[in-house]
């Protein structure tokens, strides 16, 4: 997958996301549930269109047949991404998304994110930091050469579209 079908997917996800649950932001559920209509939006527009070996879930822990481990730093537990994009039972690893409500692109999550990219090999991380019945608002993580480029974006339920907020800034390893 590329990057611009990458944006053309969540943007979609956005669409339907922002047209068809705005309860959703009314009653303020938890993270959850939106994480799990957007997961439904993604395999829904991905099915069509990609591989059809890759699958969308929700809170995954395996990696293989095993438990999926967090970074090497932390060596208790096991991490489940809030949404990824990944063949079953292997390493092909599309991408790793968390989801938060209401935070900001420097939240625990966005480390979580760029592990997620040097250690398991993602193509994409994306750090879904604040999604609320205004905006929603992205930070995508990629691999340019050696080093990991990041991105933010907003898309806006009039705007129907995810727009960059600046330019990419380049993270050290």
């Amino acid at each position: 997958m590329d990057y611009n079908e990458l944006i053309a997917l969540w943007t979609k996800a956005f669409n339907w996301l922002y047209e068809k649950d705005v309860a959703l932001f009314e009653t303020d559920v938890q993270e959850r549930a939106i994480a799990g209509r957007l997961a439904m939006y993604l395999q829904h527009e991905f099915d069509p269109h990609y591989e059809k070996t890759a699958c969308i879930d929700l809170e995954y822990n395996r990696e293989g047949n095993g438990v999926k481990r967090p970074h090497p730093r932390n060596e208790e537990g096991w991490i489940a991404p809030d949404i990824l994009l990944h063949v079953r039972k292997k390493r092909e690893n599309i991408f790793y998304c968390e989801v938060k409500k209401k935070s900001d692109t420097y939240n625990a999550d966005s480390v979580r994110v760029k592990d997620a990219l040097v250690d398991r090999k993602y193509q994409y991380g994306l750090n879904l930091y604040y999604v609320r019945a205004d905006c929603a608002k992205v930070s995508i993580y990629t691999w340019i050469g050696n080093n990991i480029q990041k991105i933010d974006y907003v898309y806006g339920p009039t705007l129907k579209q995810l727009k960059a907020l600046g330019d990419a800034e380049y993270l050290k390893q």
